[in-house]
């Protein structure tokens, strides 16, 4: 008969995950490294070539080239766990957006051309606009217990398309109807294709989050071609417990 072995148990310690090579944050990084180059050549071109053109709008540009190398450098330390830079680095890109943007059509004569951000990147599809708000999602996608922030934010951003229709919709009575002139199409056809666009990046995100059915999701998706069709999708996602 032998004798059972005894012995200390010995435990080891799990290793520290690394960093994911693959998921959102790999599209992610790829958006960021061709907006980098993509506006760092024109920047400097343009700085090369006509400076004195529009030097504000040129160096703007340059200034978003940086901004997205850093943002690059920030998606990168957060898929290794490190999103303490990345967190401030995209509201400060949002923030960069959103002025110039702003600025560019409160004061028209700085902007004789276009910058990366002019008309909050109108020029690349408003994807500038979005792609901060798409940076900022995944990471509050990460982490598990911020599930319900997924939740909430396809909330507001499914009330804000639908009051961006409304406001588009306006404009164009006041255009064709009232013949009265068009700065409300002007105003809110930008503003409409970036709740747009955000509201489809929320509800992919919020897909995965809450788990959806393949129909529901793209139930979710063309719900914001009809007017104010998000808010009755969001009704009822909410009362069928869709939203946690």
């Amino acid at each position: 008969m032998t004798e059972p072995v005894t012995g200390k148990a010995t435990m080891t310690r799990p290793a520290p995950p690394a960093a994911s090579r693959s998921g959102a944050h790999q599209v992610l990084l790829l958006v960021y490294a061709v907006f980098t180059l993509s506006a760092g050549a024109r920047a400097v071109v343009q700085l090369a070539t006509k400076a004195d053109q529009a030097p504000i709008a040129y160096s703007l540009s340059l200034v978003a080239a940086v901004t997205y190398a850093l943002g690059w450098v920030a998606i990168r330390r957060a898929s290794e766990g490190h999103t303490a830079f990345a967190s401030r680095m995209l509201w400060i890109e949002l923030a960069g957006v959103l002025s110039v943007g702003t600025l560019s059509l409160l004061v028209r004569d700085w902007f004789p051309d276009a910058s990366v951000w002019s008309d909050y990147g109108i020029d690349y599809g408003f994807v500038p606009v979005v792609l901060p708000v798409a940076g900022l999602l995944w990471l509050r996608a990460q982490d598990p217990e911020r599930k319900a922030g997924a939740a909430t934010a396809f909330r507001v951003v499914a009330f804000a398309e639908a009051l961006s229709w409304l406001g588009l919709l306006t404009g164009m009575f006041f255009k064709y109807v009232v013949d009265a002139g068009e700065l409300g199409v002007q105003i809110f056809g930008p503003v409409h294709g970036i709740v747009f666009l955000t509201y489809l990046v929320v509800t992919l995100i919020t897909w995965r989050t809450q788990r959806w059915s393949f129909p529901v999701g793209v139930l979710a998706l063309a719900a914001s071609v009809p007017p104010f069709c998000t808010v009755a999708f969001e009704e009822w996602a909410r009362r069928t417990g869709r939203l946690d």
